[in-house]
């Protein structure tokens, strides 16, 4: 770290612009908290989707260095680059024992999936495996699970809502009640 000159906007006079600045950076952080893969992140209630998610292709310049060559492995990690960031309840399905079960039970045992930022970590395959049909199988888990986590919110969406309703109601005959009480 070096020194760094700062301009006439910059300088603060009795620094307490500077120590309100520090000051309200530390409590935005305070409520923040860190990724599985060490980034940080902003707290926020429920992370929104933006647009559909699924594996826009395979980032070829992460696949083994051996590939086309006598020494290639059989089996190896292929890196598939995703449409958007994962919600986290997506990323449980998509990294479920389930979808490893699942995927087995189309032809693909040993087969695992995992979540890193926009990339999904394919485990123990091939691209000619992907080709034959592992692709296929690995978008219906993508699209499965988004669909899940989006009926789920819906239901929660739709339980807030009869559970209001009725609070609201439960409330008017409270606040009924109490109207009627009369101290005379």
């Amino acid at each position: 770290m070096g020194d760094r000159g700062i301009g006439p906007h910059e300088a603060d006079h009795d620094g307490s612009s500077a120590q309100a600045r520090s000051s309200a950076r530390d409590e935005e952080t305070s409520s923040a908290r860190w990724d599985d893969d060490g980034g940080h992140e902003r707290a926020t209630p429920a992370p929104q989707p933006q647009g559909t998610l699924f594996v826009r292709g395979v980032l070829t310049a992460a696949l083994p260095p051996e590939l086309g060559t006598d020494r290639a492995p059989k089996r190896y990690m292929v890196p598939g680059v995703l449409s958007r960031h994962v919600l986290p309840e997506e990323r449980a399905l998509i990294e479920s024992p389930a979808t490893a079960a699942r995927l087995a039970g189309h032809g693909y045992p040993g087969v695992t999936l995992k979540v890193a930022d926009r990339r999904l970590e394919i485990s123990q395959t091939s691209l000619a495996t992907l080709t034959g049909g592992l692709a296929a199988q690995i978008a219906a888990v993508m699209r499965d699970a988004e669909q899940s986590v989006v009926d789920a919110r819906r239901r929660s969406d739709d339980e807030r809502a009869r559970w209001t309703a009725a609070e609201s109601v439960r409330a008017a005959r409270v606040q009924a009640e109490a109207d009627r009480v009369r101290f005379e």
